[in-house]
């Protein structure tokens, strides 16, 4: 049984660092999924909000969407950016653009809510960049 209302197309995107002799250290995001998945998603308000500014993060939300192994693999092991609206301007030259509106990075963990392979469940908050 479908346990939220997915109407919100979302693409993640994973880091990944890699070093090569005599280069350097280069770093590249990549789509993890080919295409967005449906999710839904809620902004962060009330106690939440509240709690979330005690630690500096000033937008956040939380994400239903649909279980996708490799996906919730990649949730686990990498530093994750979340697109929301599967918005095509979220990179600007092969980074994530911090000034875009849709741009979001995992923010703890992620749930594989009741462990039945259905749907995930996560945090996100507004990403920053560095």
């Amino acid at each position: 049984m479908l346990k939220f209302n997915p109407t919100t197309p979302v693409t993640f995107w994973k880091k990944t660092s890699s070093y090569t002799a005599g280069q350097g250290q280069s770093t590249t995001w990549t789509q993890i999924l080919t295409s967005p998945l449906f999710g839904e998603w809620r902004g962060g308000f009330g106690d939440r909000a509240i709690a979330a500014q005690a630690v500096g993060v000033s937008d956040m939300a939380t994400c239903r969407t649909f279980y996708h192994p490799t996906l919730y693999a990649a949730m686990n092991q990498s530093q994750i950016i979340v697109v929301k609206n599967a918005d095509s301007a979220a990179f600007t030259a092969g980074v994530p653009d911090r000034n875009n509106p849709n741009v979001y990075e995992l923010w703890g963990g992620v749930d594989n809510v009741e462990q039945a392979n259905q749907c995930l469940e996560f945090r996100v908050r507004r990403y920053e960049g560095k």
